[in-house]
């Protein structure tokens, strides 16, 4: 049976600067007209989803906005890192200071993250069209990227390709598989990326590049899962611990802990690291209640967020969550309907097989329902 992979979340890691720091993208609100149903009412738009306290986090120079973009996506993270970052690049922008051809890249791709976090998938490759990213390891892993979310893994492969030279091998090859199992995965994709440790210096502790290692062992992971084959997903993000994972990857554990039934693990250890659920991601919070409700839990705090959560993304039909939308209204508030609307919405946005699954799965339970 195959169990996909979540949409904007799994193949969204890239080297972004010499030092290998992985990028990952974070979806924010997007406000639109009002969803007329019965599990939605009239919000004020300002009404607040999470919570944060105020953080002193001072931004210089572009490296430091890509870090905290990094940053934000550990649960250690405090206070709204994304849009200090868009502050910083709107402040750059706005100074017209002088930047050099290489800040000039920078700049661009740091953008294109920023619109890849919203689903402006078709204005981040506009973005990336104006600079020239042929020699840019950092930009064809992000033209990568998003090719694969727009179901496009033929055009992500190419890029791929174009890394050879400009990246490690471990991320170039990682790359093509990467493509390979979006367009059809297999256990032919998973097998060639699992040799890889057995034939390269991933097994010598001393040259291990640390944040592609974890890249390495996530993407296994999450090949695994959506190969129906749970307990090795969780096997391969076994030896880190929770809070040096990102959010990405904890979904995977997340997911794959779920479909071994190991529900209290869950609970448990998302208890443990979550210090405050105000500011905790929507996928990891919805993956959290649902674990919660197969233990036969009731009206616990972090269910009255993620509705409250979800009640104000749905009436503002907000297209960076539609996944996540979807799936509540089919998971939790079980709701057809609803889930079919946003199913169709995030169709329209992201369209790798997790997402096809998700829509298949709200037009089955409509169709269940009607008959």
């Amino acid at each position: 049976m195959f169990n996909p992979l979540p949409s904007c979340v799994t193949f969204c890691s890239f080297l972004i600067t010499a030092s290998t720091s992985l990028l990952l993208s974070m979806p924010t609100i997007v406000n639109a007209e009002p969803v007329s149903n019965n599990a939605t009412q009239e919000i004020p738009k300002d009404t607040i989803i999470a919570t944060w306290q105020p953080t002193t986090t001072t931004l210089f120079t572009i490296s430091d906005a890509e870090k905290l973009l990094t940053a934000s996506r550990f649960l250690s993270a405090s206070g709204n890192k994304r849009q200090q970052v868009t502050q910083f690049v709107n402040r750059l922008r706005s100074s017209q200071v002088e930047l050099n051809y290489e800040q000039r890249q920078r700049l661009v791709i740091l953008e294109a993250r920023l619109m890849q976090g919203v689903h402006k998938f078709d204005d981040a490759l506009q973005h990336l069209s104006t600079i020239d990213n042929t020699h840019s390891g950092a930009a064809q892993l992000l033209l990568a990227d998003i090719n694969i979310q727009r179901g496009q893994g033929d055009k992500a492969k190419q890029h791929c390709e174009q890394l050879m030279g400009k990246t490690s091998f471990l991320l170039a090859f990682g790359c093509v598989l990467n493509a390979d199992f979006s367009i059809a995965p297999s256990e032919d994709v998973y097998n060639k990326l699992q040799k890889f440790e057995r034939y390269s210096s991933l097994t010598n502790a001393e040259s291990i590049n640390e944040a592609e290692y974890l890249w390495y062992r996530e993407t296994l992971a999450s090949m695994a899962l959506a190969l129906d084959k749970p307990k090795l997903a969780i096997e391969h993000l076994s030896e880190f611990t929770l809070s040096t994972l990102p959010v990405s990857a904890l979904i995977t554990w997340a997911d794959a802990h779920y479909a071994a039934g190991h529900y209290d693990t869950i609970t448990t250890g998302l208890g443990q690291e979550v210090s405050n659920i105000s500011r905790l991601d929507d996928a990891l919070l919805l993956r959290w209640v649902k674990a919660q409700k197969a233990l036969n839990l009731d009206d616990t705090k972090e269910m009255r967020l993620l509705s409250k959560r979800m009640q104000i993304r749905a009436w503002r039909e907000d297209t960076s969550h539609a996944a996540q939308v979807a799936s509540y209204y089919l998971d939790v508030d079980y709701q057809p309907q609803l889930a079919l609307k946003f199913a169709r919405l995030n169709w329209e946005y992201a369209q790798t097989k997790h997402d096809e699954h998700l829509l298949k799965r709200a037009e089955n339970a409509l169709s269940a329902m009607d008959a």
